[in-house]
């Protein structure tokens, strides 16, 4: 008669829980796997065997024997290492038999360092991925590039997230200069603890079956789906974590409010300069700020944290799951309640998540996944532009302003914004618009794969699957009446001025593929084929309506508008695809794979519109020919070529001419207009991406000491550009496929086990990588290309293509200088600037990213402590120049006492000897554009994570039995930043996800230290 056991897996070295080991009653096929916690739960009569395998461990035979608790170590084995990892199309291959790079991703780290955007959690732990938040809000986006940036910026750079089948863009909504804002991305709808899987595909070549989409590699997400023979299972995670902001400012505390060394006289001056620290050294006495009203004379050295809170999340996740012999299922639900760090900001996310897989008889199983995702995101922070963000008007209002008289005295008597400084419409006082304004941002977004399986005989199979991915996001926005402006009138007195508007996004793609697939073994020979095929549908409309100026006052209506506007926008495409892939293997140590796909897209020319992908890479495992080498374990060289691309910027109307009405009618007429604004060109066709990668991995002394090396080379060809044509076509310019780009890197990972005993074990991996840059070509007669104008309004610079340099140059006037290279000056010893077009000042991507990570483990006591860096990139940053023109920095000290006399020469070659007003010569900066002391280099080495996990499931086990697994988990995020060099801030600061404002800082919010905590279980 079946009993029920129970027990516990580890490893015999380590004492740690092993997750995924197959418990199997010897000679049936009646199994399970253990969980995260190493437990399991199986059903088997007395007289059974146990079988425990694990790969990377000796397999253990155990006699039940009437027991109903069995726990076992299992002891490593250094010559089991046939890891297997999950590929493209959700396949499980070997590791020996690729001829690429895939890392896999830790899970269990991610777990217990969970962020709210599961990307960011990942900084620094991958070769070859960049991973770059920005600081702009509890729900933000996250900037993903692997192997550096693939095509100019317009197109979609970031790597294919495949989740359970389900190939999709991580689709980032972030701030970019023309919207402030940052409305996450796709991969806020994942729940760590749902991940049961997550693969790296870092080469063309990894991803090359996805062809079009493979441009920027993939990641591979697979989600939990129970375990069979398991019985019903509870798992409990709840999480909290708070965010201490981060303030790196040091601006000078020695002079106060004013300008010409004079502090304000009278309220009207006390208006005009309160952006300026120009005054006079702080004394504390009483003196009369923009309300009229007279405070001390003193600094405010606190005033990003009193006005920041600290954020604070709570996530909570309940788990049920089960399994018997034929299938298994898992179903979550997951809630996350976020306060941001700005006041108003709050951020609400609800997943539900199911995993069902089932076996109908011997031949025929099913699986079904489905994620359910609800965000809320309320007043996310605009950052990166002039203008309503707070951090712009922190940074740039006088010191000696306090909060308290900036949240007293906000709102005139006439009920518009109290004026604070003379930049009255760039510098808005945030304790009037908190109160006023509202964005909400909702998005409901549903993910579903089925998928079934026949094996029509045991070498041969067929799948079909099924998947769609729908979402709605509904946004709503109002600019509250009365902002930065001294009236509650719009310009023609008609009504009361500010904006209204509403946005709804609808999205929906569909993928249908099959799959026929067969594998066989002829002696020394191994041979895998599968043959398939894709529908992508993707149909998405818009619906935007907006209003400017109000009839009725506060009241943010459609109906109440003046002046209404409304869009309504479709748009749909379609691919379909074939493929094929086959594996050849020779003595189980050479190995010969080929992809091919073929693609025929909607977008494009029926007569123009398929494209093939082609790749070839194979593997050899020299250690089994050196067999005899007692310290090498395992041994591969691979190689391999790819040729992917990319359609991203072709839409579907864009070889086509778009016909439109105007809205208002011209004599009682409605008139048609073109809405082309450049000349439609029918003979576009996807860029391409050719990438050769070569590597070797090497696992040496019992695997205590493992190597990853890899070094590839892509080429991007083929890239839209708009060209100028005459303007007497009615037209500006027209696209064409002429830019080209090349990346180059190596990566490198090695772990060590440099200590490992019964009790102990210290394990140690280290990575980095190195991506350099180079623009091929641009448009004919054209070597530069401007991407992004910093200048005017956005204060400083450009960010441009240079033909020759470095993807993501940097550009400005420098100082003029003379034949000797000296500084040449004015007479009155003021600055000049260079002359001609900017001058490049290097790429703003870096070269080289990587992380130091290291797990020490004691008995059930675990400790991880990881380190990060990235280096060789340059930023520009407008918070550098603000603050020394507007006299907040402690580079605007120099020349307070004298005037400042700049180390330069006068036309005549002499030197200089004339002191400037400090004021004059550092708005000299904005004026002439010259940024060489603005810019700096991004470089940073932090330590990232600090976590300590404590196993408590023997102890509360013993005791309780229906406890499966109990672990403790703190945190501790953005410990210490060890090196940087942008004074200030922190080099990670950033407000934009995008590639269009790449190197550019501006008014990001501070970043924050987060401390996490986080129970674990298991029922």
């Amino acid at each position: 008669m079946a009993q029920k056991i129970t027990g516990k897996v580890t490893s015999k070295n380590e004492g740690i829980n092993l997750l995924g080991v197959s418990v199997q009653v010897k000679g049936t096929t009646n199994g399970t796997i253990t969980d995260a916690t190493g437990s399991y739960t199986i059903n088997a009569s007395p007289s059974s065997v146990l079988v425990f395998s694990f790969i990377g461990y000796r397999s253990l035979e155990v006699n039940a024997e009437n027991q109903t608790t069995i726990n076992v170590s299992l002891e490593e084995d250094a010559t089991s290492l046939n890891e297997v990892i999950v590929t493209a199309l959700g396949i499980k291959k070997e590791a020996k038999k690729l001829g690429y790079s895939a890392e896999t991703v830790k899970v269990d780290e991610i777990q217990k360092n969970r962020t709210t955007n599961i990307m960011t959690s990942m900084e620094g732990k991958v070769a070859g991925l960049d991973i770059s938040p920005p600081s702009s809000g509890a729900g933000s986006s996250t900037k993903v590039r692997l192997r550096g940036q693939s095509a100019f910026a317009g197109a979609n750079n970031s790597p294919l997230i495949v989740i359970n089948g389900l190939p999709m863009d991580q689709g980032a909504r972030g701030a970019n200069g023309n919207n402030s804002i940052d409305l996450g991305d796709n991969m806020q709808q994942f729940n760590p603890d749902d991940v049961e899987s997550m693969t790296v595909l870092k080469g063309a070549t990894a991803a090359a079956i996805y062809g079009s989409r493979a441009a920027n590699g993939a990641i591979i997400i697979t989600t939990k789906n129970g375990s069979k023979n398991s019985g019903i299972g509870v798992e409990f995670t709840s999480n909290f974590a708070s965010d201490e902001v981060l303030d790196f400012t040091h601006f000078q505390q020695e002079y106060g409010q004013g300008q010409a060394g004079k502090r304000p006289q009278n309220q009207g001056n006390a208006v005009t300069t309160g952006q300026f620290g120009w005054g006079e050294k702080y004394d504390g006495v009483p003196t009369v700020q923009f309300d009229g009203v007279l405070r001390p004379y003193s600094p405010n050295p606190n005033r990003i944290k009193d006005f920041f809170r600290n954020g604070q999340s709570f996530t909570n996740t309940i788990a049920l799951s089960g399994g018997n012999a034929k299938g298994s299922f898992r179903a979550s639900y997951s809630n996350q309640d976020a306060l941001g760090i700005s006041p108003n900001n709050n951020y609400h996310k609800k997943i539900f998540n199911l995993g069902v897989n089932q076996k109908i008889n011997d031949k025929l199983s099913v699986q079904v996944n489905v994620n359910y995702t609800n965000e809320i995101n309320n007043n996310p922070p605009q950052v990166g532009v002039q203008g309503v963000g707070s951090p712009n008007f922190l940074y740039r209002l006088a010191n000696s302003i306090s909060l308290d008289a900036l949240r007293e005295k906000a709102v005139a008597d006439n009920g518009t914004e109290r004026q604070t400084s003379g930049f009255q419409s760039t510098l808005i006082n945030p304790y009037f618009i908190m109160d006023r304004q509202f964005i909400k941002n909702k998005r409901d977004r549903f993910l579903g794969t089925a998928t079934v399986r026949y094996d029509i005989l045991k070498w041969l199979y067929v799948q079909g699957r099924v998947n769609m991915d729908y979402g709605v996001s509904f946004l709503e926005q109002n600019l509250p009446t009365g902002v930065g402006t001294s009236t509650l009138l719009n310009g023609a007195g008609t009504g009361f001025n500010g904006t209204y508007g509403v946005n709804t996004n609808t999205g929906r793609q569909m993928n249908i593929d099959f799959l026929l697939g067969g594998s066989h073994n002829f002696k020394n020979f191994s041979v895998d084929v599968s043959l398939g095929g894709n529908a992508f549908d993707n149909a998405n409309r818009t619906f935007d309506q907006s209003v400017t100026d109000f009839t009725v006052k506060d009241l943010y209506s459609i109906e109440n508008g003046i002046t209404k506007s409304q869009t309504f926008g479709i748009y749909k495409e379609k691919v379909n695809s074939l493929y094929g892939f086959a594996e050849l293997g020779y003595k189980d140590m050479f190995f010969l794979n080929l992809t091919g796909r073929n693609d025929w897209f909607s977008v494009l020319n029926p007569q123009n519109n398929s494209s093939f992908y082609p790749s070839v890479s194979g593997s050899f495992i020299f250690s089994e020919v050196l067999r005899n080498v007692s310290w090498l374990n395992y041994g591969k060289l691979r190689g391999s070529f790819a040729d992917v691309g990319s359609v991203n910027g072709i839409g579907a109307f864009t070889g086509l001419l778009n016909y439109g009405i105007l809205q208002n009618p011209f004599n009682g007429y409605s008139l048609g207009t073109i809405n082309n604004g450049t000349s439609p060109n029918p003979l576009l066709r996807p860029f391409s991406v050719s990438e050769k990668e070569i590597g070797v991995e090497l696992k040496m002394f019992n695997s205590r000491v493992n190597v990853d090396i890899a070094a590839y080379d892509k080429q991007t060809r083929d890239q839209i550009l708009t060209v100028e044509i005459s303007n007497a076509s009615g037209y500006t310019g027209t696209p064409l496929n002429l830019g080209s780009l090349q990346n180059r890197g190596m990566e490198f990972m090695l772990e060590v086990v440099p200590v490992k005993n019964s009790n102990f074990t210290w394990r140690s991996s280290f990575n980095t990588a190195i991506n350099t840059t180079k623009v091929l070509s641009l448009a004919p007669n054209t070597n530069r290309l401007i991407v992004s104008s910093f200048g005017g309004n956005e204060f400083l610079g450009s960010l441009v293509y240079e033909v020759g340099q470095p993807l993501n140059q940097l550009a400005a006037k420098t100082y003029l200088r003379n034949a000797n290279g000296d500084i040449v000056l004015q007479n009155n010893g003021r600055l000049l600037a260079s002359t001609g077009p900017d001058v490049l000042l290097g790429s703003a991507l870096p070269k080289f990213t990587g992380g130091w990570n290291n797990t020490f483990s004691y008995k059930t006591l675990s400790l991880l402590v990881h380190f990060d860096y990235k280096a060789g990139g340059k930023v520009l940053s407008s918070t550098a120049l603000n603050g020394l023109r507007q006299g907040h920095t402690e580079a605007s000290l120099v020349g307070r006492e004298g005037g400042v006399v700049f180390p330069g020469v006068l036309a005549d070659g002499q030197k200089n000897t004339v002191a400037v007003d400090p004021q004059l010569f550092y708005t000299d900066y904005r004026n002439l554009q010259i940024a060489d002391p603005f810019l700096f280099k991004s470089d940073f080495i932090k330590l990232r994570n600090i976590t300590l996990s404590y196993d408590m499931t023997r102890l509360i086990g013993s005791k309780a039995k229906f406890v499966k697994g109990l672990t403790l988990s703190a945190s501790c995020r953005n410990v210490l930043i060890i090196k940087k060099y942008l004074p200030d801030l922190d080099p990670e600061a950033n407000a934009s996800s995008g590639d269009f404002r790449v190197g550019y800082e501006q008014t990001s919010l501070p970043t924050t230290r987060t401390y996490g905590f986080n129970l674990n279980a298991k029922f």
